[in-house]
């Protein structure tokens, strides 16, 4: 039999309801209610533990985060906030310099705020590189970046075609200028991939910070084999400070095969590969997001259509027959419509539900479809903040359907929170914040619609309830009877005190009934 704990003298948040006190025993969630019913099923010898006015809430899920890439972005070079080319450069020579023998990866740039108006290049880079590799990823991921040291070694030379699903860069010669977008990126990260394959160690230090943040499941997408292959190698003891359930990029599906089959199992408490993630479109801010009309400052583009259909149908039957279930990136209007056509009627045997990632814009003639369908709708309240631009690319009319979270809610709908972190920050008390307030402290959004505003506690069931859902794993994102016992304390006595402070108002994690992190005194 395992510790028994009583939590008692604050207010319990079960993901659904108010309690004044929660039992545990054997790590599980054994009893919620009133204090008096608490005490007279404690067991003997259970600990009582003074929650002295404090919040207890469910262990926060991220359903959509990269963890490679965050410990990659964590390690290396951060551009986030840069405002011009000239400053990039500088960061680049920077680094070049403290990190002689290291190639230079970085991320986070965005030449929304660039003072020159324009994108970097390889001409950028080349001046600053010191005849090394350098490969910055665009904010959004869907971009990046390169040097012509890292185009070479990447296997892009002067002969180098456009993939069907993304595009390359060119001066007005036609010469590769180091830009790449979507499918185009690929060589470049995998050269990424060899040259600072993720380490066990750097993982792990990434799911300490995500406990620090009150989190206690995140779901990685996209995995390669090395991400797994990291991921398998973190030793269970000390045991994992946060669960992580992984969907398999489609190029890694063989891995389920493998581990489905004779190798290790596909599910575990502590890690499990959940599904499989495909791309049916881009991001807003390289322009590659899939609209049904042109862009309202670029009307000659209105974005990618990523893979062929029926490869898509082919690789997510696949993956169902082995219980995987299918998550479909879509942000543009066009692509959500797409990705609720390929999931329509399909994939309903799996463990989790099918999931669309991001459904960033959804106007009203997308929603019966999405009602048909009833994927799970997995959605960043912190792209409120980041894509404060975003009524100049779509304009004043159609940027009304972005981020419209409580009509989707109000329709019915299935959503989950996250940060797709690193491309926001990993932070989901900035998540919470901003599906509340929609507006950051500067005034800016990308859709201030204050009718599109959640509760506290709506807000909080999107990182909680709505992450157990989207997982397929009931037992996870509330403190019902026979969940696990995830949960995190905060210094207040009201929830949306607890959205204002953040991060600063964590003062305790607990995965499983045993405590990951502790707030300083």
């Amino acid at each position: 039999m395992g510790e028994s704990y009583l939590w008692d003298g604050g207010r319990v948040f079960t993901g659904r309801r108010w309690c004044e006190a929660l039992l545990i025993e054997d790590r599980r969630v054994t009893f919620v209610g009133t204090s008096a019913e608490a005490r007279r099923v404690r067991p003997s010898g259970a600990e009582t533990i003074d929650a002295r006015g404090r919040l207890v809430l469910p262990g926060l899920i991220d359903a959509h985060v990269h963890l490679a890439e965050i410990t990659r972005a964590r390690e290396e070079l951060d551009l986030s906030g840069l405002v011009s080319i000239a400053e990039l450069v500088e960061r680049v020579r920077a680094w070049s310099e403290r990190f002689p023998k290291r190639p230079v990866l970085g991320r986070g740039w965005d030449a929304d705020r660039f003072s020159e108006r324009r994108w970097p290049t390889a001409r950028d880079l080349d001046r600053a590189g010191a005849g090394r590799p350098v490969i910055l990823y665009h904010t959004s991921g869907h971009a990046l970046v390169a040097s012509s040291v890292a185009l070479q070694e990447a296997g892009l030379g002067p002969d180098a075609r456009d993939p069907p699903d993304g595009k390359l860069g060119r001066e007005s010669d036609g010469a590769l200028n180091g830009l790449a977008y979507e499918a185009a990126m690929r060589p470049l990260s995998a050269l990424v991939d060899r040259i600072a394959p993720p380490s066990p160690g750097g993982i792990r230090r990434t799911l300490e910070l995500a406990s620090a943040f009150g989190l206690t499941t995140v779901a990685t997408m996209n995995t390669g084999r090395e991400e797994v292959e990291a991921l398998r190698q973190i030793p269970g003891s000390p045991p994992w400070p946060v669960r992580v359930r992984s969907y398999l990029r489609l190029s890694a599906l063989d891995m389920a095969d493998r581990q489905g089959s004779d190798g290790e199992p596909l599910s575990g408490e502590t890690f499990g590969i959940v599904g499989v993630k495909g791309f049916t479109d881009g991001a807003f801010g390289p322009r590659t997001a899939w609209l049904s009309e042109p862009f309202a400052d670029a009307p000659e583009e209105s974005g990618l259509s990523l893979g062929a259909d029926e490869e898509f149908r082919t690789a997510l039957d696949r993956a169902a027959a082995l219980g995987l279930a299918p998550a479909l990136h879509a942000i543009g209007d066009r692509a959500v419509g797409r990705a609720t056509g390929l999931l329509d009627g399909r994939y309903g045997r799996t463990r989790a539900p099918p999931r669309i990632e991001h459904a960033a814009l959804t106007p009203p003639a997308l929603l019966p479809g999405l009602e048909r369908v009833r994927a799970t709708l997995v959605v960043q309240p912190g792209f409120l903040y980041s894509d404060w631009w975003l009524r100049e690319r779509l304009g004043p009319v159609r940027v009304r359907w972005a981020y419209a979270f409580r009509t989707l809610l109000e329709r019915g709908l299935s959503l989950a929170g996250s940060s797709d972190a690193p491309y926001d920050p990993l932070d989901p008390w900035r998540g919470l914040r901003a599906a509340v307030e929609r507006v950051d402290p500067l005034g800016r959004s990308a859709n201030p619609a204050p009718e599109e505003a959640l509760s506290a506690e709506a807000a909080v069931q999107l990182y909680t309830a709505g992450g157990g859902s989207a997982l397929g794993e009931p037992r996870l994102g509330t403190l019902e009877e026979g969940t696990f016992a995830d949960l995190v304390v905060v210094r207040a006595a009201r929830l949306e005190l607890a959205l204002r402070q953040g991060q600063s108002s964590v003062e305790e994690t607990w995965l499983g009934g045993r405590r990951t992190f502790r707030a300083p005194a």
